[in-house]
């Protein structure tokens, strides 16, 4: 991998580049049998690692803490690093589900030039002993509807009754001044974009195997980094920099600034320098 910033973009249809390339290289991943694959990493969330945070707690640890963020980014690092073993150039883009209507259509076709996309679905096989019994399952997704809305007024800008995720996530960004209430609040978000999408992803045991996970949580990631721009980039609870996220070795110290991880968010490819970076359209 060169030692280039990345930039992370935005889910697009499937013929821009940046999107090629993360299909390409999910599919690849998805072919790898061993630790450097895409199901080794579905496994480390839930079924059958469980090492994910959640809600202040992890199934692999009897600590108490908010790490449900520095957790998540170290595993999508880690998930894209693999994937940058394939493609140099390639970086996970983020569901702005602030727009659109639901599910992106890059992840909501079957096919793409006659072949399988790789965004669509996975096959969950596991066996004993990682788990009790066999499993056997192909991801499935269940939209309930319209994308969530929130009965939260100090959100609610134009005053209609209800707070709509574009609004929830500039409040959240732009008027939320502690860690604490921002992780806890936008956690909810996170949740209920989970039972929205239903079926896989509304279960925190496979989810992870569903590829609209990461673009999600690449979205709750984003709105972190924005918001640490904004409020600084270490505003996080004292006395928890040293904790190693497991199993990625890395200490929630050195997940803060995403920078430090080579990584940054962008809005489009308008937005980059374009010299070298790989991402030109064409």
């Amino acid at each position: 991998m060169s030692g280039q910033m990345m930039y992370r973009l935005p889910v697009e249809a499937v013929e821009r580049v940046h999107m090629r390339r993360y299909i390409a290289a999910l599919g690849a991943s998805k072919a790898r049998q061993d630790n450097r694959g895409f199901y080794h990493y579905a496994g480390i969330h839930g079924a059958p690692g469980r090492w994910c945070w959640h809600h202040q707690f992890s199934p692999r640890t009897s600590l108490s803490a908010r790490l449900f963020l520095p957790w998540h980014r170290a595993y999508l690092h880690r998930l894209e690093q693999s994937l940058q073993d394939i493609d140099e150039e390639v970086s996970i883009p983020w569901w702005d589900w602030t727009e659109g209507e639901g599910i992106p259509e890059a992840f909501d076709v079957a096919l793409i030039d006659g072949e399988e996309n790789p965004l669509h679905s996975s096959r969950i096989q596991l066996y004993p002993p990682q788990v009790p019994e066999p499993v056997d399952l192909v991801t499935e997704r269940n939209p309930d509807g319209l994308l969530p809305v929130f009965s939260f007024p100090v959100a609610d800008v134009n005053g209609d009754g209800r707070a709509t995720l574009g609004e929830i996530a500039a409040f959240l960004v732009e008027r939320v001044d502690t860690f604490e209430q921002f992780n806890d609040l936008i956690e909810t978000v996170h949740d209920q974009l989970h039972v929205y999408v239903g079926a896989t992803m509304a279960s925190t045991t496979y989810a992870a195997y569903d590829p609209i996970f990461y673009s999600h949580h690449c979205m709750i990631d984003r709105l972190w980094s924005l918001w640490q721009k904004r409020h600084g980039i270490t505003n996080f609870p004292p006395g928890l920099e040293d904790i190693v996220l497991e199993p990625f070795g890395l200490t929630v110290g050195e997940v803060l600034n995403v920078q430090s991880l080579g990584y940054e968010y962008a809005r489009s490819v308008a937005d980059l320098t374009l010299a070298g970076s790989g991402l030109e359209e064409t």
